[in-house]
């Protein structure tokens, strides 16, 4: 029959080591106690002399305590390590929460200010978030002068992928950059969302917005406190404060035919309306970080999102048998409590009888 536990039958040998080191240490202190309470009884009587004048002491009333204590302890661990045996159909509820990513496409996002660029930096991080995220749906919303929803959400994170690495600043054809309008579709997208699934929730979505903040038209700040009822929203601003120098690439300036000036312009970090989206929708603002210690921010606060079940699988999988060693385990607590209690009683059934003894040879 086959048996499973929690760890790979590789990592076995580490845990057995473990546990059998933490039972000899609790063996070897609870021996170490009851030394102690032997050597406080010894100051005032010998060894050799307690039982005879002590009457009704033993000893050997103390053992099932230390017995039921480290048994109960073993079988406490053996609970922990989650045996599994015997198969059976089990209904998984899978739980995930709802993360719409609202990438900045725009020209300022080809900065290079972030080595390549501010828009495969910002790519990046969302890689980065998937990983940390690996049950949750994911949605991807690309905006510039308008908002795109290009993925819409789904478990499915490698066609999240795909549709990530193709995005950029020719997936959107009107110039420009337009916060507000992508905050409007992540809420469009959220309300259809409702109206397919019927689960109404703001606790289990969130909306991460990656952008330098450069907007050019619409009010972003209002349409977060619209949004805020919808989402947590994190934001991560991407880009330099003290700014970089873009210019429309040749085909794009072919494609405006000159309605666009083709000049060279300074693009900066705007941390202004970036912390108002954030902080009017109750969510939470960090600059880049070179290292992913932003991601981990927004990941913080996504914790205390909660998970809704979004799909239930039947397997036919090995049955936890963690119960029945916790079960045992709470006996052997049970019966060292029950052990102690009666244990005076045991004296002092002791005491009389050798009282009657003793009166009876007395008489004789």
């Amino acid at each position: 029959m086959p048996v499973q536990f929690t760890f790979s039958w590789n990592q076995a040998p580490w845990w057995i080591m473990s546990a059998a080191a933490a039972l000899l240490l609790l063996a070897a202190g609870l021996r170490h106690l009851e030394h102690r309470r032997a050597a406080r009884l010894h100051r005032f009587v010998e060894a050799d002399l307690a039982p005879r004048l002590l009457v009704g002491h033993d000893p050997r009333l103390r053992r099932p305590v230390f017995w039921l204590i480290l048994l109960g302890m073993a079988m406490l661990t053996l609970a922990f390590a989650e045996p599994r045996w015997g198969r059976s159909w089990v209904t998984v509820s899978r739980g995930s929460r709802d993360i719409l990513v609202l990438l900045d496409v725009s020209l300022s996002m080809t900065a290079k200010d972030l080595a390549p660029s501010r828009l495969e930096r910002a790519r990046h991080k969302i890689e980065a978030l998937l990983a940390a995220c690996p049950g949750d749906r994911f949605g991807l919303i690309v905006f510039a002068g308008e908002a795109k929803l290009v993925c819409p959400l789904t478990l499915d994170h490698g066609y999240f992928r795909t549709i990530l690495g193709a995005a950029g600043p020719d997936t959107v054809s009107v110039l420009g950059t337009d916060i507000a309008l992508a905050l409007d579709e992540a809420a469009k997208t959220f309300e259809e969302d409702i109206r397919h699934s019927g689960r109404d929730s703001r606790h289990a979505r969130a909306v991460v917005l990656i952008s330098d903040g450069e907007q050019v038209s619409g009010d972003a700040v209002a349409k977060a406190r619209q949004l805020g009822p919808f989402a947590m929203i994190g934001v991560i601003g991407i880009g330099d404060p003290e700014g970089a120098e873009i210019r429309m690439p040749d085909w794009m300036a072919s494609y405006t035919r000159g309605r666009v000036s083709n000049e060279p312009r300074i693009s900066r970090l705007d941390e202004t309306t970036l912390t108002g989206v954030a902080l009017e929708s109750g969510g939470v603002y960090v600059r880049f970080t070179p290292d992913n210690a932003d991601i981990k921010r927004i990941h913080q606060e996504m914790e205390y999102l909660t998970t809704r079940a979004t799909s239930d699988e039947v397997r036919f999988t090995l049955v936890n048998r963690y119960r029945w060693p916790l079960a045992f385990a709470m006996l052997c607590f049970a019966g060292e409590g029950l052990w102690r209690v009666i244990m005076p009683w045991l004296l002092r059934r002791r005491l009389r009888r050798a009282a009657a003894e003793i009166e009876e040879t007395g008489y004789a």
